[in-house]
């Protein structure tokens, strides 16, 4: 009760951009978020021609692809399951620029 009204439990909540869900767990915004930036990737396609050097391109998506993704990230805890959906998002995002698993390249370089 606040000021004489019933308050409404809910399930979840939009606050400042991120999903707040009553058990606290962060699965949902996760996999909205990496929907969020797939589909930016892909709007920036052009930007990321194979034309580029792959130093660059991956700079180019750390700058204007890669914080989408991470926007609130700091306030998530991850589960083993959300561990799982971040490094198959980082394995898409090697796929789509080009980046050769052949080739044995630290992930400090990458």
């Amino acid at each position: 009760m606040m000021d004489e009204e019933q308050l409404e439990n809910v399930d979840y909540f939009n606050y400042l951009g991120s999903t707040v869900t009553n058990d606290g767990r962060c699965t949902y915004e996760i996999k909205f978020r990496i929907s969020r930036t797939k589909a930016a990737f892909n709007k920036k396609r052009a930007l990321l021609a194979r034309k580029l050097d792959v130093n660059l391109r991956n700079i180019l998506v750390t700058c204007y692809i890669w914080n989408i993704y991470s926007y609130g990230a700091e306030s998530w805890t991850f589960l083993k399951v959300d561990q799982k959906h971040l490094k198959n998002f980082v394995i898409w995002r090697c796929r789509r620029l080009d980046i050769c698993f052949i080739v044995r390249v630290r992930n400090e370089e990458v």
